[in-house]
C-alpha cells in the first residue's frame, strides 16, 4: 500500500504508525509514529488507512471517522453486517468516506468481468476459489479472538466476487461446511449457494491447501467466462487474461498488462473524497459481503450442533 500511495500523484504519505518504530520508517512516510493516536491528531492528514488485525477494524474506523478522517479500510471492513452498520452509522454523523479496502475490485480485469456477468441471464453457474498454504506463526489469522480464520481473510474475495457478478443480489446457503483446525479457526470454508432465477455458486476458501489455488469461472448453456490468471491476486503477475467464450464456441481474450490496482484505489478513493469523480467500493457492497459470510458460517455451525 505505501508504494501505491507515493506513487500516486494525488496523496502523500504524511505519517505512520507501527508498534515498532522501525516498521513505520520502512514505509517512507513523512512522519513515524508507534502511538496511532498521532495519526488521528494530525491536521495534515485526511485519509487514514487502516491495515491492522481482523478484530480492530470496527474500533478504529469509527475513531478516524470521530476525527473528521476518511477512510479505507483492510478486508474485512469488519467482522458482521451490525459492525459494518455501525461504521456506517459513524460516517454518516461525521460526514465522511469509509471504503473497504478490496483492491482487486479496482483491477480493471474484475470491472469488465461484472459487466459481462450481467449478460449470463438465469441459471448461471459460477466457481470462486481461493486457497493457499498458510502456516500458524503466531499471526492473527489462526486467533479466533482477532478474527481469524480462512472464511474473514480470504472469505470476502469469493463472497464479493459471487455477489458481484449476481448483481448482489443475496443468495440463499443450500449447503456450508467448514474445518476447525487446532486454534478454533477454520482452515477451509466451502459453500453452495443457490438464487431463486435458477443461479448456483460453488464457493471454496483454505489456509492448508498443498499448493495455491484461485478460481473464479461463469458457465451458462455453452457459455463461459473465466479469469485464468490469479483473478484474487493478480498483482502477482505482470499481465493477466479475461478469456470469454460465448455459445458458438468463439473466444475473445483480453488483456492487461501492468496494471497497480492498490495505485488504482487510492486515486480513485482520492478523487471520491476531494469531490471529484470516481469509484470506491459502497458500504452496502460491504454489508452485504459480511451478512453472506455470516449465513455461511451459522450453516456450517448448525451441522456441528
Amino acid at each position: 500500500m505505501a508504494p501505491a500511495v507515493h506513487q500516486s500523484g494525488l496523496g502523500t504519505l504524511r505519517i505512520a504508525a507501527a508498534r515498532e518504530l522501525r516498521r513505520a520508517e520502512a514505509l517512507s512516510p513523512q512522519k513515524q509514529t508507534t502511538d496511532y493516536e498521532d495519526v488521528l491528531a494530525d491536521d495534515a492528514v485526511d485519509v487514514v488507512y487502516i491495515s491492522l488485525s481482523n478484530e480492530s477494524h470496527l474500533a478504529w474506523c469509527v475513531k478516524a471517522l470521530e476525527a473528521g478522517k476518511h477512510v479505507l479500510c483492510e478486508k474485512p471492513l469488519a467482522l458482521s453486517a451490525a459492525q459494518v452498520d455501525r461504521i456506517a452509522e459513524a460516517a454518516d454523523r461525521a460526514g465522511r468516506t469509509v471504503s473497504e479496502a478490496m483492491w482487486y475490485r479496482w483491477h480493471p480485469r474484475m470491472r469488465a468481468a461484472e459487466r459481462i456477468a450481467r449478460s449470463f441471464g438465469h441459471g448461471a453457474h459460477i466457481d470462486a476459489t481461493f486457497a493457499v498454504h498458510r502456516a500458524d506463526h503466531g499471526n492473527y489469522r489462526w486467533d479466533p479472538a482477532r478474527g481469524g480464520g480462512a472464511l474473514y481473510d480470504l472469505g470476502g474475495y469469493v463472497l464479493s466476487a459471487v455477489l458481484a457478478m449476481k448483481g448482489w443480489q443475496a443468495p440463499r446457503i443450500v449447503s456450508s461446511d467448514m474445518v476447525t483446525g487446532p486454534t478454533g479457526i477454520d482452515t477451509s470454508t466451502t459453500a453452495s449457494l443457490a438464487w431463486d432465477s435458477g443461479a448456483t455458486a460453488s464457493i471454496h476458501v483454505s489456509f492448508t491447501a498443498e499448493r495455491p489455488r484461485e478460481v473464479l469461472d461463469l458457465r451458462r448453456d455453452g457459455e463461459q467466462l473465466s479469469l485464468p490468471d490469479w483473478p484474487f491476486s493478480a498483482m502477482a503477475r505482470d499481465t493477466v487474461h479475461l478469456v470469454h467464450r460465448d455459445a458458438s464456441g468463439r473466444e475473445a481474450v483480453t488483456e492487461w498488462s501492468g496494471i497497480n490496482s492498490y495505485r488504482l484505489m487510492v486515486d480513485e478513493f482520492n478523487r471520491v473524497v476531494s469531490g471529484d469523480s470516481g469509484w470506491t467500493m459502497p458500504l452496502a457492497e460491504s454489508r452485504a459481503v459480511a451478512a453472506l459470510s455470516e449465513a455461511v458460517a451459522r450453516e456450517a455451525s448448525s451441522k456441528e450442533k
